[in-house]
């Protein structure tokens, strides 16, 4: 779906549920997914963005004034959901994929082949048109994060700087 040089644009809801609690922490924002490998998450409150632009994560919180800067090996991208980025092929490698029917389309859980990873499950779900409706991921300490987007639509593509970020000085 995301590998037509184009930016795909829409807004999200993510819930993030920690282990053993059953108070979640509920966020809004943007993102925009660009392959072959570029991601950014706008939050709208509290204000931050995270940013991939294929080789370094960047983390940006105005409210903290602190930015992290990450290079992600092959690795470590595996240990991380970023199921928009890889082809079907490149998921099938290291996971375990099993369709699944659902209402609204298409579920695909994604489970990890090798013993420790970060990741204990992904689950996706696709419409019957391909866009993404949503994704949901478990780590193996037993946090859960799921994602609503809201409606991907497709825009030309972004400049690599806007994969970047630049905090004030």
């Amino acid at each position: 779906y995301f590998r037509d040089g184009k930016a795909h644009v829409s807004g999200f809801v993510q819930t993030f549920t920690p282990a053993g609690f059953t108070k979640s922490r509920r966020e809004t924002g943007s993102m925009i997914v660009q392959a072959p490998d570029s991601l950014r998450f706008d939050y709208e409150a509290p204000k931050k963005t995270f940013a991939f632009d294929g080789r370094v994560a960047r983390f940006y919180s105005p409210s903290d004034r602190q930015m992290t800067v990450r290079s992600l090996s092959a690795e470590d991208r595996a240990e991380l959901p970023l199921v928009f980025l890889q082809t079907p092929a490149q998921l099938a490698g290291r996971n375990r994929l099993e369709v699944e029917p659902s209402p609204s389309g298409t579920a695909i859980l994604v489970t990890p082949r090798e013993k420790g990873s970060a990741v204990a499950w992904i689950r996706l779900l696709i419409s019957s048109g391909g866009a993404p409706l949503g994704l949901s991921f478990q780590s193996s300490a037993g946090d859960r994060t799921e994602f609503q987007f809201g409606g991907f639509r497709a825009e030309p593509a972004k400049a690599p700087s806007e994969f970047l970020l630049h905090p004030p000085a």
